[in-house]
């Protein structure tokens, strides 16, 4: 499901996870708050994959990723600047931890075509080889709603810890910015941006003040 530089990647962004929740408390963390990264960042993950199969596209993550820094053709770095990696670091620790980024994958995609299958559409059926926006917007729907789920899950059993960084993650994440979800959500279908964002704000609530 996952190749190496994928894991490579997802590596280091549980790092970073686990530093931005972990500081600055100089205490012995607990295990459900060290636990929270690894249950989180696989279930959107994975949850996305899965969904990329449905829509008949190929997914493949990476560090959240900045290149152009000006709107001219000229105006962008040689190669691509991992800011998945200073951003967050740098936001939570000049914050002290006040501030807790957690915009840390992207994804990149591509058309399957070849795996496409007859779609119906009402009682005609028709080949649909090219990709739309709405295939990668749905994908990142599909790996934002299992975050609502964990969160309630966590909330009835008790676990603030996960319930609320459940729904602080998917909230960064919904950023329309660069390559974040956000954007792929935003511009691919804007109504359901807004479905998702409305349905993250009224759980902020219940697991914020847990």
């Amino acid at each position: 499901m996952f190749d190496k530089k994928e894991i490579a990647w997802i590596i280091i962004a549980l790092i970073l996870f686990e530093f931005i929740i972990l500081f600055p408390d100089a205490g012995l963390p607990s295990i459900l708050l060290i636990l929270v990264p690894l249950i989180i960042l696989p279930i959107n993950l994975i949850s996305k994959k899965i969904a990329s199969k449905y829509f008949d596209i190929s997914i493949e993550y990476k560090i959240w990723h900045f290149q152009r820094f000006w709107f001219t053709e000229k105006a962008k770095f040689k190669k691509p600047f991992p800011i998945g990696v200073l951003l967050p670091f740098l936001v939570a620790f000049v914050s002290l931890g006040f501030l807790r980024p957690l915009t840390l994958i992207q994804f990149d995609y591509k058309n399957n075509p070849v795996t496409r299958v007859l779609k119906r559409k009402g009682f005609k059926k028709e080949r649909k080889t090219e990709i739309n926006e709405s295939d990668v917007s749905y994908t990142v729907a599909w790996g934002l709603y299992p975050l609502l789920l964990l969160a309630f899950i966590s909330w009835l059993i008790g676990y603030g810890e996960l319930a609320s960084y459940s729904i602080y993650y998917g909230l960064w994440n919904l950023i329309p910015f660069g390559n974040l979800d956000g954007a792929r959500l935003f511009f691919g279908s804007f109504i359901n941006w807004v479905f998702v964002l409305v349905l993250f704000l009224i759980a902020l609530p219940f697991v914020f003040f847990m």
